[in-house]
């Protein structure tokens, strides 16, 4: 019975030293296959590749967007503001009616000062640039006079 249970130990060990060994073999096999796949895609991958050419490569659109492109063509849309007229209706004393509101010397005119009153008209100053509006007569009947 020793002899029975000896002789199915090694006849075990021997079917698992088997089925171990034909494991390794496929093992192996698939590892020589993958490292033969890879070898193939390593020699593809190593062999100089051309790509277009700098000629070629000027001539494509960007498909990005440039910012700034959109901001100039936003801006053209853009009406620009229509300026503003400046009228003097009026003079009296030391106040000028400018676009029917009445304004002190030194009192600001849209972006313009105003420097100086005179009898027929007015001087407004911004930075270099100076303006000097008229009277205008509507009617003869009225004759504009300052006494002093």
């Amino acid at each position: 019975m020793k002899k029975l249970l000896l002789l199915a130990a090694f006849a075990v060990l021997f079917v698992q030293a088997a089925v171990e060994s034909k494991i390794e073999s496929k093992i192996s096999i698939n590892n020589e296959v993958n490292v033969q796949k890879y070898d193939t895609i390593f020699e593809q991958i190593s062999k100089k590749r051309v790509g277009p050419s700098d000629k070629e490569l000027s001539r494509v659109v960007t498909p990005f967007v440039d910012r700034t492109v959109l901001k100039i063509i936003k801006d053209k849309n853009i009406t620009k503001p229509k300026p503003i007229v400046l009228k003097l209706y009026g003079i009296f004393d030391d106040k000028a009616n400018i676009n029917k509101k009445w304004y002190k010397i030194r009192s600001k005119v849209y972006s313009y000062r105003l420097v100086k009153i005179k009898n027929s008209s007015v001087i407004l100053k911004r930075k270099r640039k100076k303006l000097e509006l008229f009277l205008r007569k509507k009617n003869d009947k009225i004759q504009i006079t300052k006494n002093f």
